[in-house]
């Protein structure tokens, strides 16, 4: 009865697995329908573009003052640590020391978080304007795609 009970559960797994597959497929094929406009003609390709985030972040105008401004927050905290864990056991400054890394991650965020969105907004906007229809961060690609990291520097650089 185990036995059966078992491969019974085995079976309706395997099923789900199989519904969610079919699932995603069908996302994954309507997402890039409806954003390519409808469907391709036939024999039509699309475009995949390439991107290394890395570089355009290390290429955007306000990285540095950014990086800086952190650094000097994470020097504040450090000062902050030394001076408030004096006395305290080493289960507080453990806590402490929890908290200060928190607003540091935080303040990181908050900064460089912003240099984010405006490159993805810049690859959006140069995507669109090649008629790229899906763009992925360069580490991943192996071979082939459209790079447009020198047009997302540019398009960052010009705001």
């Amino acid at each position: 009865m185990r036995t059966r009970l078992h491969g019974v559960r085995t079976l309706r797994r395997g099923w789900w697995f199989a519904v969610g597959g079919g699932v995603l497929l069908l996302v994954v094929a309507a997402v890039w329908t409806l954003s390519r406009g409808g469907p391709p003609a036939f024999g039509q390709s699309f475009a995949i573009g390439i991107v290394d985030m890395q570089r355009a972040l290390d290429a955007h105008p306000r990285r540095a003052a950014s990086e800086r401004a952190l650094q000097e927050f994470f020097a504040a905290k450090q000062r902050e640590f030394r001076e408030r864990s004096k006395g305290m056991t080493a289960e507080q400054r453990q806590l402490l020391d929890r908290q200060l890394q928190q607003q540091v991650l935080a303040k990181r965020q908050e900064l460089l978080g912003g240099l984010d969105r405006e490159i993805r907004a810049a690859i959006e906007e140069v995507a669109r304007a090649q008629g790229v229809a899906i763009v992925l961060e360069r580490s991943v690609v192996l071979f082939g795609g459209v790079d447009l990291t020198e047009q997302v520097i540019q398009k960052v650089g010009g705001k």
